[in-house]
């Protein structure tokens, strides 16, 4: 049985309630999402060594009970439990680092951070939709982010990306499409994940 079919299995006797699961997940899955999170806090600039770090740990094992283990059973065994809980411990990660921002209380505050003319609701799903784009490239082999990265987000060209990633220009384009092809599988994966 391998790492991951013994994985599916303990989150399996979990969502059955059966004796000791939940002890065996937490003391598995624990070293696991505190490197997460740590590495998640540090890409924010956060202390890696901040006491709350244990709490953003519980934070996950409680959302992953609420609701009869409702992101438990939500779980997908095509991808590792491992990535299931990166997405859900990064979701975490930002909800502190969302509470921790100061609350705009004047309404003087609120109108200096954003003009009249910026549509929040449209402002919120772009933050939205970007943080998912950000957590399936996280996900990505490395080589393939890195494509990405700087075709679309530095819009560098071919020519440039071969030099950067010491491929021939030609291998460009296809080496770009099989990593915009997973990157669209980690996405639906991540998606499904938070429906």
């Amino acid at each position: 049985m391998g790492r991951n079919d013994a994985d599916l299995e303990l989150v399996q006797q979990c969502i059955a309630g059966e004796v000791g699961a939940w002890r065996r997940f937490v003391d598995r899955f624990a070293p696991t999402i505190r490197a997460l999170a740590r590495r998640y806090r540090k890409q924010h600039g956060i202390p890696t060594d901040d006491p709350t770090l244990d709490d953003i740990v519980q934070d996950v094992f409680v959302a992953l009970t609420r609701r009869d283990y409702r992101l438990l059973r939500n779980y997908d065994p095509t991808y590792t439990v491992k990535t299931y809980l990166g997405v859900i411990t990064r979701t975490e990660v930002h909800r502190g680092l969302r509470k921790k921002r100061p609350l705009l209380s004047e309404p003087s505050e609120l109108e200096a951070a954003a003009p009249p003319s910026v549509d929040t609701t449209q402002a919120v799903e772009e933050s939205e939709e970007r943080e998912t784009l950000f957590k399936a490239l996280d996900e990505l082999p490395d080589r393939d982010a890195e494509i990405l990265r700087l075709r679309f987000l530095r819009e560098i060209d071919y020519k440039g990306i071969a030099a950067r990633l010491d491929i021939p220009e030609a291998s460009v384009g296809q080496t770009l499409y099989r990593a915009k092809k997973r990157l669209l599988d980690k996405l639906k994966g991540i998606l499904h994940l938070l429906v």
